[in-house]
């Protein structure tokens, strides 16, 4: 666990001072990635670039950030540029095909086919497909459309078969770019009915725009939900709670990696950057005794914040933590 998290005296602080009073007795994280770099092309960028997170090195890190609480997950393929698709989704359904409160999403590209998907969902017990833009076909990571890194017949596939998707947005404009705003109008309301979308991230808004600008179409549209992963910014999460039925949003860390590091995604205008406060070499603490917490906690400030502005019941962040996945997932979690 030590090349996963230090973690500090602030960040226990914090967790007894603001979260154990608050965050709910049980959490489902519907966001969170399992890693096997040996796995990952010896070529790749991505080898060895994240630590091995397998199912047991999870369980000891949500007992580190999540104290005395009991936690279950929705277990994504991690998108790592060079790994052997087949293997990665067979490492997931070894490590978690005992115990029958988990769930999981195939990772899945477009050149992946729908044979093998169909026999994965049906033989490994995967309950839908996360998809993400380091597959695009178009040779564009950034900009590119939904189709681009799930193709048509992927899709069609995933209706017949009633799939959930989590979904990585690309472009700048995340869930506000018009081009997905028009696909996600068109597959859930005309195209492709039966796919339940969850967008992760909020839609992709690290900063108040995307979800802000985006919220009138999202929340009239059916088979639409949203996760919380990895957000640190309090204006999408008043934007979500204020304005969509709570029911469709659950609770998500996007742990491990990504949320454990000492600082926050940090929002400047339209622009969000991942601010790791440890390789800010001019940072001094001259004014305060206080120190900087980790990212994960960042998330859970800004989501009780704006829970308190919305005025959220305890039943309502019930059901964000855990309520609605395991209702939603057909968790039978006594």
């Amino acid at each position: 666990m030590d090349n996963l998290i230090e973690y500090r005296k602030s960040d226990e602080e914090i967790w007894i001072e603001e979260f154990e009073d608050w965050v709910p007795q049980r959490i489902y994280d519907s966001h969170i990635h399992m890693i096997n770099n040996a796995l990952i092309e010896e070529s790749s960028l991505h080898k060895n670039r994240f630590p091995d997170t397998p199912l047991n090195t999870i369980n000891k890190w949500y007992k580190t950030v999540f104290p005395n609480r009991d936690v279950n997950s929705l277990i994504l393929g991690k998108p790592l540029i060079g790994t052997d698709i087949n293997a990665h989704n067979e490492f997931i359904h070894k490590e978690i095909k005992n115990n029958n409160l988990l769930r999981s999403h195939r990772l899945t590209t477009p050149k992946d086919k729908l044979e093998q998907i169909e026999k994965d969902i049906k033989e490994k017990g995967f309950q839908g497909l996360k998809v993400y833009r380091y597959f695009s076909s178009n040779g564009d990571i950034n900009e590119c459309n939904i189709d681009d890194y799930l193709t048509h017949e992927q899709m069609e596939l995933a209706n017949n078969m009633g799939l959930w998707i989590t979904l990585h947005m690309a472009k700048q404009d995340g869930c506000n770019d018009k081009e997905n705003l028009k696909n996600l109008t068109e597959y859930t309301t005309k195209r492709y009915p039966n796919i339940k979308w969850i967008l992760a991230h909020v839609g992709r808004s690290f900063t108040y725009r995307p979800i802000e600008k985006a919220i009138d179409t999202l929340k009239n549209l059916p088979n639409i939900w949203y996760d919380l992963s990895a957000v640190t910014d309090i204006r999408p999460f008043m934007t979500l709670f204020k304005n969509e039925n709570l029911k469709r949003i659950f609770y998500g860390s996007d742990g491990i990696e990504s949320v454990s590091f000492h600082g926050a995604y940090t929002a400047y205008g339209h622009f969000h950057y991942q601010v790791a406060i440890d390789q800010v070499e001019s940072l001094n603490y001259s004014h305060t005794s206080n120190r900087p917490i980790i990212s994960l906690y960042e998330q859970l400030l800004s989501i009780k914040q704006a829970s308190k502005f919305c005025e959220l019941s305890e039943e309502q962040i019930e059901d964000i933590f855990w309520k609605n996945a395991v209702r939603e997932f057909n968790i039978d979690w006594q």
